[in-house]
């Protein structure tokens, strides 16, 4: 009788305090923790353009400069945090860039008009960004909750380096009324312009898990960046009338962006593989652009155009914890 006294006793002591453990529970809830490692190829185009004045006359655009097909193989890490319906999210990438040209122009007219100067020159450079983002898990479905949507808002910083080395080429007076060309010619291994190109953006955006049959689902996420700071670094390494820190610099608030990506993962217990797809365009529209002349002052002239593209499947490992 005296034993099971003690035990009830003992249960009715304990009651409570299991009932707040398990409320605590149901309140704090299971973490879900998942990281990720991805390899995205990732083919690039930049361009940068801006007006100014030539023989006292107005010129848009007066120079652009265009980076074709220059390639990355991106390396990014990952990692999710998952607390009830809260969301929390980052990433780092990082890649050499190889191949792909820089074409350089020069206008006498407006439009693309009265090219009087035309260079190729070969590629090199880097990258690197890094994202963070906070959102909710809005809505779960499915089998396990497998399936799911989330809304997120944060920000991403993004700078690349490109050098161009060596240049082949022609200058054409025949805009100017002197019917005289003369090539343009630099060794493969001079450095001619090097760019640094920053964009620090606001993300607003969602993703999305759709499972479907035997552990593959779809996976999509699109977001849009609807405010950038932009800024470009510019050096004309040959360029005597030009100061190097730097040359050329442009910078720009506002612009818009677009970042999407789709594909199939298949998942095996906590460890999932995704092949995909994706694409970003960050553009900054028009600003201002400042000419560093080495003598006689500064010039303060317009942006035409400054936007970064990049496209490529990826492939990525997850495990979840």
């Amino acid at each position: 009788m005296r034993r099971r006294a003690l035990v009830l006793a003992l249960l009715l002591l304990g009651a409570p305090w299991r009932a707040a453990a398990e409320e605590a529970a149901g309140l704090v809830g299971p973490v879900e923790l998942t990281v990720g490692a991805r390899a995205w190829y990732a083919s690039g185009n930049l361009t940068w353009g801006f007006a100014g004045t030539i023989l006292g006359g107005p010129v848009k655009p007066l120079s652009e400069l265009r980076w074709r097909g220059v390639d990355a193989l991106v390396s990014e890490v990952s990692v999710d945090v998952v607390w009830r319906r809260l969301v929390l999210s980052g990433a780092f990438g990082r890649a050499d860039d190889r191949g792909g040209v820089l074409i350089d122009d020069d206008f006498a007219l407006d439009d693309h008009r009265g090219r009087f100067a035309h260079t190729r020159s070969t590629v090199e450079g880097d990258l690197s960004y890094a994202r963070g983002d906070i959102g909710a898990r809005v809505v779960r479905w499915g089998e396990g909750r497998r399936g799911w949507l989330d809304v997120l808002i944060g920000y991403q910083y993004w700078h690349e380096k490109l050098e161009a080395f060596g240049l082949q080429g022609f200058v054409d007076l025949s805009p100017f009324g002197i019917p005289l060309q003369l090539p343009a010619v630099a060794q493969p291994n001079l450095k001619v312009i090097t760019h640094d190109y920053y964009f620090n953006s606001l993300r607003v955006g969602t993703r999305t898990q759709v499972p479907l049959a035997a552990g593959f689902a779809l996976r999509a996420r699109a977001t849009v960046l609807p405010y950038s700071s932009f800024r470009l670094d510019d050096v004309h390494h040959l360029r005597t009338d030009l100061k190097k820190n730097p040359s050329f610099r442009s910078e720009q608030t506002g612009g818009l962006g677009v970042q999407a990506a789709g594909g199939l993962a298949y998942a095996w217990g906590p460890l999932s593989v995704e092949a995909g797809f994706e694409f970003w365009h960050l553009h900054a529209g028009r600003g201002g652009e400042k000419t560093a002349r080495l003598r006689s002052g500064d010039l303060n002239d317009r942006l035409t155009e400054l936007s970064v593209e990049r496209a490529g499947p990826y492939l990525a490992l997850q495990y979840r914890f």
